[in-house]
């Protein structure tokens, strides 16, 4: 009588345990599409235009700081790119750090360059690739943006004897809060260097702004 081959038992489990993860392995591909998918939402808070008011602060001059008072009008083209078509920011008020006197007093030196930052003025886009949202306690959701303006910028010096408007471009990066869809809080710090023929000048502004829009397609 002839006999058919038996399959180890070994062997038998191994494919068992083979088609167990297969299936379990295809269950977890599913499930990664089913929570990216669900991860992954439109934003609830969509702008149109916008006006900021907002506060700033001058840092890095060795002899004067700035406090500034400055606002700016952006219309929002899409979920991911804005036109920031104007935006100021007038010092009124130099902080003296000492530096000039010390300079003098101790070391006999009179400074070349003290001129003084009077305004800004820029128009820049901003690419926002960045929107989430935070549990906090799990009680209350906000909802958050990260955006990046870039674009050109014009300065205003006072007490120089150079040239006192001086042109440059300028990067920076945009936090944003929602408090609804139509104010938020901004967070803004922008990197500007600024040409006076040959010579560069760099000027750092960190502020923080109101922002009201209207004309979004909220949901």
């Amino acid at each position: 009588m002839k006999r058919f081959p038996v399959l180890p038992p070994t062997l038998f489990a191994s494919a068992i345990v083979w088609l167990a993860a297969s299936t379990a392995y295809a269950q977890d591909d599913l499930d990664e599409e089913q929570v990216a998918a669900y991860a992954v939402q439109s934003r609830l808070f969509r702008l149109g235009g916008e006006l900021r008011v907002e506060a700033g602060f001058l840092p890095i001059n060795a002899f004067n700081k700035g406090l500034t008072l400055g606002g700016s009008f952006t219309y929002h083209i899409s979920n991911s790119w804005a036109w920031e078509i104007i935006r100021g920011a007038w010092v009124y008020k130099q902080l003296d750090t000492g530096l000039k006197k010390e300079l003098l007093e101790n070391f006999d030196v009179q400074p070349t360059d003290i001129s003084a930052l009077d305004f800004i003025l820029s128009s820049d886009l901003v690419l926002k690739p960045f929107y989430g949202k935070l549990a906090v306690f799990n009680r209350r959701v906000i909802h958050m943006e990260l955006s990046v303006p870039f674009g050109v910028a014009l300065a205003h010096y006072t007490n120089t004897l150079a040239n006192a408007y001086r042109p440059g471009p300028n990067l920076g990066l945009i936090f944003r809060i929602f408090f609804s869809p139509h104010i938020s809080f901004c967070v803004d710090v922008r990197d500007h260097v600024f040409f006076n023929h040959w010579n560069t000048r760099n000027e750092v502004h960190v502020s923080l702004g109101l922002a009201f829009a209207w004309g979004g397609d909220e949901r």
